[in-house]
């Protein structure tokens, strides 16, 4: 009998009929199950850690898998027993490369997570006019404002992903070609039930879309990390650098032909909040504050796309863009924007 190490070499490098990350599958006995990494099945696992395993529980964990993926196994696991439909690292939040950023335009494969939301409008014509993050193969979360607060008429038509450049059908930099972007139909798109478009604070300011099909990861299409963990929660995010990426377009602003990175510190709530309060607009804990310097603003991204950090070695979903000082980049007026750590029970709870 093999040993667990040697078992698990063999168990990688063995053939296997080829399924990819997400798909539907039958477990060796017969069960709906879907193709996921083998760390993320925690019934195939505590197979696995068993001191000494049946030949039967051998056969069942060698029928089991179902594909690679970047070297890693992939394995039909109930659907029940997945532990989440939402990746943790090191599954998200990674990029092929990480570079010293610096200048604002990014890298073709630079956060790969971002994602462009189209409209049609009543002319017919369409436009990209809001920004998303992907959180798993079928879900991206943007803001509720591009949902509720867009003009009359205009309504979501589909969302874009592995996008670079705009004014290209398929995106090349240092001798390196992504694949044509991806435009996903939409299935069905949920706001957060306590969002009021008449609130001037914006309080809430999340939303949902999902894709009528799987998307497929690549080197341009990744998810992000969400902080899932009680210590990513209830951090504190204050005086830490933050990155915004996006295309420069908001529901008024002209666009920037190539996705752009802008670097901000995240500010605290006491220092934000007078600069919005003399205009009635009273910020809330489920807020958070970044930028505040001159020039540098989110209007260098989509509304609705993400602010970001890289907390150790992956990159974290910790902001949506939400709204800012009338002139962007108002010098000690900072952007606003919803604080995701507080709102990951709401995304978990709305996504299938």
């Amino acid at each position: 009998m093999f040993g667990r190490a040697a078992f698990l070499v063999w168990w990688t490098v063995s053939s296997v009929a080829a399924l990819e990350l997400g798909q539907k599958c039958l477990t060796p006995v017969g069960e709906p199950g879907e193709c996921i990494p083998f760390r993320e099945c925690q019934p195939l696992i505590d197979i696995y850690n068993k001191p000494v395993p049946t030949p039967d529980d051998t056969r069942f964990l060698t029928e089991s898998r179902c594909g690679m993926l970047e070297r890693k196994t992939l394995v039909c696991c109930t659907v029940s027993s997945k532990k989440s439909s939402l990746p943790e690292s090191p599954h998200c939040g990674l990029q092929v490369a990480d570079r010293v950023i610096g200048g604002q335009p990014t890298e073709i494969d630079e956060f790969p997570w971002t994602a462009l939301i189209e409209f049609e409008k009543p002319d017919g014509s369409f436009g990209f006019h809001c920004g998303g993050s992907l959180i798993n193969e079928r879900y991206i979360v943007t803001a509720a404002h591009c949902i509720k607060s867009i003009p009359r008429g205009w309504k979501v038509h589909r969302v874009r992903l592995g996008e670079w450049d705009l004014t290209t059908a398929n995106d090349c930099q240092n001798d390196f070609c992504s694949h044509a972007p991806i435009d996903l139909d939409v299935e069905q798109i949920v706001v957060h039930n306590n969002y009021d478009p008449k609130d001037q604070s914006n309080a809430n300011d999340i939303a949902l879309i999902r894709f009528t099909r799987q998307v497929r990861y690549s080197q341009t299409v990744r998810p992000i990390c969400l902080p899932w963990s009680a210590s990513l929660r209830s951090r504190d995010h204050v005086g830490q650098p933050s990155w915004a990426a996006g295309w420069g377009k908001t529901e008024t602003a002209t666009a920037s032909e190539k996705k752009l990175k802008v670097a901000m510190n995240v500010t605290s709530l006491q220092d934000c909040a007078p600069a919005y309060r003399r205009g009635g607009i009273l910020l809330k804990a489920t807020h958070m504050c970044a930028g505040g310097v001159r020039g540098k603003d989110t209007c260098s991204g989509d509304s609705g796309g993400p602010l970001m950090r890289q907390i150790t070695g992956a990159w974290y979903l910790i902001g949506v863009v939400s709204f800012g000082p009338q002139k962007c980049g108002t010098a000690g007026i900072p952007g606003v924007y919803t604080n995701v750590a507080d709102f990951v029970d709401w995304i978990q709870d709305n996504i299938y």
